[in-house]
């Protein structure tokens, strides 16, 4: 609640000297409500030019100093300047842009303005001018009681009378100040003006280094997509032919040593693979496709590639399509890479003799605080037994080269750009890759939007191979491995 005025000292305006003393009155009573220089400065300044024109065009008047209570408990000092002269016809006139003073009065009107924090002017013909201008009291300015004016008051009395020329040295030193303070702004401005210049300077530097950057690592990845992947392909094709021309020549301990060279090679040709992929897509130019396809296609496809992995570690892999016949759209491709990825860290971090589930479900809405938007979703989990991802660690599993490793694990030398891959792919697909780990084990979501089904479904999954999308043309040797086709329905099938 504010607190009612407290008035502080009424000045008389009926001659010069009179402007002089309110000026002289007023600076005193500014510092000693704690005012800087500078706002003593401006409220000396706009008082002298209210009381000269009341003095000048309204014959003289009163002013009076009073400190009134604002909100959130902050006190103002206002000034009223109240004069006897004829009034102004039209106030809002004289303080337009456009009005031109013939006399000085607008100016003095309009500069006072620009000092106080608040500024009212009320004039009627014939019945004078009224002046109201207020200056809000500094932050660290305490509550102003009956004890502080009557200190003022004493202080006031004690002053000695203002002369013109003692005046105008005091308002010389303040302006000097002033313009001290000015100066150092200036400084202050050109120094900043400097540090800008030089920042500008290294962004540009490290825009160009960035530029450079970018230029040697599309030349970097096309150098190692000729000179790396396109050799490491043909590698690993020879070997599958000798593998097969040499099977039976071959002594035990040559086949082991055969066995190793292949896995080296497809592991070096998987990190290569993977490091591309990340490369192109920070640049933006990883492509994928976008086609209808069936969930269950790409599971058995993927699962049949990582069951040699799963077998060597007697881990069972379950598929099972919640809703009949789910379909996705995307790349077959690229969501066979991405389940691959997924079922490769699953099979790696489930226990030896535990199991993996490959889930293909229907859902309509996105989840709750979910970056995906829309429905309906074709969804596609991978779900392991293992120990499960730490929480700390969960919401960076898909930043580059983060590698978990757990009691336990098989020994796995990838990456590290496996899921961050994965996701980007899932990204760049309309979708989203997501991860959880509910208690024991850790699940993996593929979010991919639902495909269009076709209209005359078969019920053999080898004939869907080929009826269901044109588009899902991949390795179909890989899914004839699975051990049984996936009908229509839940239905749970191991891998051998």
């Amino acid at each position: 609640m504010m607190r009612s005025p407290v008035p502080l000292l009424t000045v008389a305006l009926r001659k010069e000297s009179d402007i002089v003393l309110a000026r002289q009155r007023a600076r005193h009573i500014s510092q000693f409500l704690g005012f800087s220089s500078g706002d003593t400065t401006r409220i000396t300044t706009a008082l002298s030019e209210i009381a000269r024109n009341a003095l000048e065009y309204g014959g003289g008047g009163t002013i009076d100093f009073v400190i009134e209570g604002r909100a959130l408990d902050r006190e103002d000092l206002v000034i009223r300047v109240v004069d006897e002269g004829n009034g102004i016809a039209d106030v809002s006139a004289v303080l337009s842009a456009r009005f031109r003073s013939r006399t000085g009065m607008g100016i003095g009107i309009k500069g006072s303005l620009a000092l106080m924090d608040r500024f009212k002017i009320a004039s009627t013909v014939g019945r004078g001018t009224t002046v109201v201008m207020s200056k809000t009291l500094p932050w660290s300015a305490t509550k102003f009681g009956a004890n502080d004016v009557a200190r003022l008051v004493g202080e006031l009395a004690k002053a000695a009378t203002a002369t013109p020329l003692g005046e105008l040295q005091v308002q010389n030193q303040a302006l000097l100040t002033a313009l001290q303070e000015l100066t150092q702004r200036q400084l202050e401005i050109e120094r900043l003006g400097v540090t800008a210049g030089e920042a500008r300077d290294r962004a540009e530097a490290a825009q160009l280094v960035a530029e450079r950057s970018l230029v040697v690592r599309e030349r970097f990845m096309a150098l190692t997509t000729h000179e790396l992947r396109t050799p490491l392909n043909a590698i690993a094709g020879y070997l599958d032919l000798l593998a097969t021309e040499l099977a039976t020549s071959l002594t035990t301990k040559q086949i082991d040593y055969f066995g190793r060279v292949q896995r080296a090679c497809k592991h070096l040709l998987g990190v290569t693979n993977d490091f591309l992929d990340m490369a192109q897509g920070d640049a933006g130019r990883l492509k994928v496709a976008r086609h209808d396809g069936a969930a269950r296609h790409v599971m058995s496809e993927a699962s049949a590639l990582v069951a040699p992995q799963a077998t060597a570690r007697d881990i069972t892999v379950h598929l099972t399509e919640t809703t009949d016949h789910v379909m996705y759209l995307g790349d077959v491709d690229r969501v066979r890479q991405v389940l691959v990825n997924l079922l490769g860290n699953a099979v790696s971090f489930t226990p030896r003799g535990g199991s993996v589930a490959l889930v293909a479900a229907r859902i309509d809405q996105s989840p709750p605080g979910s970056a995906l938007s829309g429905g309906p979703w074709c969804v596609i989990r991978v779900e392991d037994s293992g120990p499960g991802i730490p929480s700390d660690k969960l919401d960076h599993v898909f930043e580059p080269f983060v590698q978990l490793s757990s009691a336990g694990q098989v020994s796995r030398k990838g990456s590290g750009l496996g899921l961050t891959v994965s996701r980007q792919l899932a990204l760049l697909m309309g979708g989203d890759l997501t991860a959880a780990s509910p208690g024991q084990g850790a699940v993996f979501t593929l979010w991919l939007p639902e495909g269009h089904r076709r209209s005359q479904a078969p019920t053999d999954f080898a004939d869907r191979s080929e009826a269901d999308d044109g588009s899902d043309a991949g390795p179909r040797s890989h899914a004839a491995s699975a051990s049984a086709s996936l009908a229509s329905g839940s239905v749970t099938l191991p891998l051998p």
